[in-house]
């Protein structure tokens, strides 16, 4: 259903802001409590994390002041019961590269949006982290490897995954490499 979506919000995203952001609240709700019931995984996304959209998006008046309301009561209460992650793994990347990276993918929704888009939601993304505290946290700079083209790239950011679950359970609490 998502991918069905997100065409339409690229489109249009005055008028699919709230639909999708309500959807992917959903969905990453149902991914959580799915994960943690097999005894745990690993996530894409986050329903911690997905606040940033909705927020920016209404920064940016795609969304009204009524449906960030709606939507932000509704997350408020799903993250209330919502179990807690082991750890956040945040990627971060320069807005540049994102954009080379989706340009490569090709999806053509995502080539609708605009550069100032994907670096408006990278700024939104970095301020999101620097306040998370809900878990500890795994900061990888996308920059210094290439796991998807680079097989050593995946090994070593695997081993860094393995290596900061330890550290957490020593007790630190922000990781970055």
């Amino acid at each position: 259903m998502i991918e069905k979506m997100l065409p339409k919000f690229y489109r249009d995203r005055k008028r699919w802001a709230f639909t999708l952001q309500m959807l992917f609240l959903t969905v990453r709700y149902e991914q959580i409590k799915e994960a943690f019931k097999k005894g745990g995984s690993i996530l894409d996304r986050s329903i911690f994390g997905d606040v940033v959209f909705a927020q920016m998006l209404y920064e940016d008046e795609d969304m009204t002041e009524d449906e960030i309301s709606v939507y932000k009561r509704l997350y408020q209460n799903l993250i209330e019961e919502a179990p807690t992650p082991d750890m956040m793994i945040y990627i971060r990347i320069p807005t540049k590269l994102a954009v080379e990276r989706i340009k490569k993918r090709a999806r053509e929704y995502e080539l609708e949006a605009e550069y100032e888009y994907w670096d408006m939601l990278n700024k939104w993304y970095e301020k999101f982290i620097e306040s998370y505290n809900i878990s500890p946290v795994l900061i990888i700079n996308a920059d210094r490897f290439d796991w998807v083209n680079n097989e050593k790239d995946k090994k070593v950011v695997v081993e860094k995954v393995k290596e900061a679950l330890k550290k957490i359970d020593h007790g630190e609490r922000r990781i970055e490499v």
